[in-house]
């Protein structure tokens, strides 16, 4: 009788800890469930988000040359080298590009804002076509190249790890020389002739006195 009872307690204790071990076993698979669910959607809703993955390429950015002077006009080019279009959003009245002055051994932004007229001409957004090129200045904006210097335009790109950038010098502009004008005078001696009247010979006074005797 003892014996069947310690046999017994010793099933249920197994049965038991079988069920232990399913109860372990299904809260494992459960959470394992929920995280596997979790990363799912989030990376979802990442990629979701992320609309603008590049594929393979690269994003180029150059200026007209390499060397200016006060008051040209500063070109730049940006060209999509990827294998689908990109977007670029108009900051107008803000500068289309980020713009760095080199000062005291480090780059400086800087900024300068064009007259609301301008921003009209200028589209919202500007769409660049796999393989192609887009070409813009910065007249709009005279005030961010109007010294001497060196000057680097910056393109950044959402979800490009490289950043496309152009370096180039401003230049003063030349001093025109200075022409002296000379006033010369010029001294012309003038030769005036003098004429001085000269007597003539006594014929007549002496025919006068020989009347005088008779």
């Amino acid at each position: 009788m003892g014996k069947s009872i310690v046999i017994k307690n010793k099933e249920l204790a197994t049965i038991r800890e079988r069920n232990k071990r399913k109860r372990l076993a299904g809260w494992l698979f459960f959470y394992l469930l929920l995280i596997f669910l979790f990363i799912y959607s989030f990376h979802g809703q990442t990629k979701k988000v992320n609309t603008l993955n590049f594929a393979s390429g690269n994003l180029q950015l150059t200026t007209s040359k390499s060397k200016y002077t006060v008051g040209d006009t500063i070109s730049y080019t940006l060209k999509n080298g990827f294998k689908q279009p990109i977007t670029f959003i108009n900051n107008c009245p803000n500068e289309p590009l980020y713009v760095y002055s080199w000062s005291n051994n480090s780059w400086v932004r800087i900024h300068d804002t064009a007259n609301a007229s301008a921003c009209n001409n200028i589209p919202k957004q500007q769409t660049i076509a796999a393989g192609s090129s887009y070409t813009q200045n910065f007249n709009s904006w005279p005030n961010l190249f109007n010294k001497p210097g060196i000057y680097r335009i910056v393109g950044f790109a959402s979800n490009y790890t490289e950043i496309p950038y152009a370096d180039f010098k401003v230049l003063a502009k030349p001093v025109a020389p200075k022409v002296v004008t000379q006033t010369q005078v010029i001294i012309q001696k003038i030769i005036t002739p003098i004429y001085v009247p000269v007597p003539s010979s006594g014929g007549g006074d002496s025919g006068g006195g020989g009347g005088g005797d008779h």
